[in-house]
């Protein structure tokens, strides 16, 4: 994660400078360690790194299938135009801890070396919770606290809506959500997975993208469960058709223990990690990383700690995700 203390953080009471260093050398150490809240992101997203306020995605459509012409003939100009843009903006997020006095008269060095650890998987959970809330949540908009974040691809629909547009005029509008609940066996699975393979392009074309992944929400076990035995069993789980199980070795299983549902729901998402590469669909930038200050409050005569960063989390593509299970949304009949 490539922690930087400010510049401005050095301390001037000689009282904290040796316990400073020590709580200095915990975050740098818990920068560098691997958690799945990294993983997670990863597995999710496309990270990248940015340098200004926004970032903005866009594209070109196709230039369709080559025209048959007569010898000596030439063709005509493919209609080649910009595809639906898109501005992501970054946000800021802050904590803080403080290392009382007391603690320090005390000797208390393990529990401030404990907090600020936990200052740095705070960074990394945050990370986590906003890819998560991004791509999980239905509608156009997502909540980080109290505060909420815009959720719309280029089209200017959310993430998962029953009506995408083309850029191009004469394509007919795509949906990428469904209330069609899992079921007891892989049929509605192949069945998402089979549209979103025949999901056209802002040109009308056919994309073939094969899907891969399956997103589970932390806490359906029985559907948890269910996946598990449908993407890994020789035969088809719960029959007693002794026939080949066609879905065995096709799916990874990412189960985000930072997507909680209410009870009774049961969503859950597929994902072509090819066409989310590809058409740099799930898109997290960091801008700022995290940013570290320390200082010795002369009032209270604590150590206090300020963790500053920038970061954003959106989507420039739809065509690499569906939601099944949804409250609202397509339903199959």
């Amino acid at each position: 994660m490539a922690l930087i203390f400010s510049q401005n953080s050095g301390l001037n009471d000689d009282l904290w400078k040796p316990v400073g260093q020590v709580i200095k050398s915990v975050m740098m150490d818990a920068d560098t360690e691997k958690t799945p809240y990294d993983k997670l992101v990863t597995d999710l997203c496309n990270e990248e790194k940015s340098k200004k306020y926004a970032e903005k995605n866009t594209g070109l459509t196709s230039t369709g299938t080559f025209q048959l012409v007569n010898e000596g003939d030439v063709p005509d100009l493919s209609d080649i135009r910009e595809t639906f843009p898109k501005l992501i903006i970054h946000s800021t997020f802050m904590d803080e801890i403080a290392c009382t006095r007391q603690m320090l008269d005390d000797g208390e060095i393990n529990t401030m070396k404990t907090m600020s650890r936990n200052l740095v998987m705070g960074y990394k959970r945050t990370r986590a919770k906003l890819a998560t809330n991004a791509v999980a949540t239905e509608g156009a908009k997502y909540s980080m606290g109290s505060r909420e974040l815009d959720k719309t691809t280029g089209d200017g629909k959310a993430l998962f809506d029953t009506a995408h547009p083309a850029a191009k005029e004469g394509v007919a509008v795509q949906s990428n959500v469904f209330t069609n609940e899992f079921g007891n066996d892989s049929a509605m699975l192949i069945r998402l997975a089979n549209i979103g393979r025949n999901f056209k392009n802002n040109s009308g074309e056919v994309q073939g993208y094969t899907f891969d992944t399956i997103i589970l929400p932390g806490n359906v076990p029985d559907l948890e469960d269910l996946v598990k035995r449908i993407i890994r069993s020789e035969l088809i789980p719960g029959s007693n058709n002794n026939d080949v199980n066609t879905q065995k070795g096709l799916w990874n299983l990412i189960v985000l223990p930072t997507w909680q549902v209410a009870s009774g729901k049961k969503p859950y998402i597929i994902m072509s990690s090819e066409a989310n590469k590809e058409l740099r669909g799930t898109l997290f930038y960091d801008r700022v990383g995290l940013d570290v200050k320390n200082w010795v409050d002369e009032h209270s005569r604590n150590l206090l700690w300020n963790a500053y960063c920038r970061m954003s989390c959106g989507f420039n593509d739809w065509r690499h995700m569906i939601m099944g299970g949804a409250d609202a949304g397509t339903t199959l009949s």
